[in-house]
């Protein structure tokens, strides 16, 4: 066994645990210490070298059920096409800096964000890496980054317009639409997920030059970090 592959690091984390993003369907999996440790030390060297870390870290429990065990978890890995994010933050990469919280009423993006927000419910419909791709190519359109207040605008009219559609149209639904938004308005913004630990907490927003802009109703946004952007 070689490992698992596409492997995002963040270091730091207050606890030994983890999460996983399945990138075809946009699942996230909180992971205990347990299994945090099998999925690194299967990256780090495979099969073997996971089944002695947990047994250095669990002496009494028998060799055999924890190689059984590492090799069902490598299996389940392996099918469901999983991106492992070890539970640690490294604080100088992934740190969020202070969001904006979007209250500006522009109109003249009123319509590319209803339709902007059909074609997000639409992309989210298919498979996730599907999902990912569209949105990478259409955030190439951009001629530019939008700032701070063209974004605070989409992201206004985005949540304006989620207010008429029925069903769920929440941060993942509205973080892509604003992302289309400025795809329409020939600017970019980076799409981006993350999470927040103790409870484990998954989220999805966009940012501009790096700087997150929320919906005027954002709940609680601290103790996030930045997982996975396009």
């Amino acid at each position: 066994m070689t490992g698992i592959s596409k492997v995002i690091h963040l270091e730091g984390a207050e606890h030994e645990g983890g999460v996983l993003l399945n990138l075809r369907t946009g699942r996230w999996y909180a992971l205990n210490s347990t299994a945090a440790l099998m999925c690194r030390e299967l990256r780090a060297g495979g099969l073997e070298t996971a089944v002695r870390a947990v047994r250095d870290r669990y002496p009494t429990v028998d060799e055999d059920r924890v190689r059984r065990d590492a090799g069902e978890m490598l299996k389940r890995l392996a099918d469901r096409d999983l991106v492992v994010f070890e539970g640690a933050m490294n604080t100088e990469m992934e740190e969020v800096r202070t969001p904006i919280v979007a209250r500006s009423d522009d109109g003249r993006y009123r319509l590319r964000a209803v339709a902007a927000l059909v074609l997000a419910l639409v992309t989210l419909s298919l498979p996730f890496r599907w999902t990912l791709s569209i949105a990478s190519a259409l955030r190439s359109r951009g001629t530019a980054v939008a700032d701070t207040e063209e974004a605070a605008a989409m992201v206004c009219m985005v949540e304006k317009a989620a207010g008429l559609f029925p069903g769920r149209v929440a941060c993942l639904e509205q973080s892509l639409a604003a992302v289309f938004t400025a795809a329409l308005s020939r600017r970019r913004l980076a799409w981006v997920m993350g999470v927040a630990e103790d409870p484990y907490r998954f989220h999805a927003w966009v940012e501009s030059g790096g700087v997150p802009v929320l919906p005027a109703e954002e709940a609680d946004f601290s103790g996030y970090r930045r997982v996975l952007s396009r």
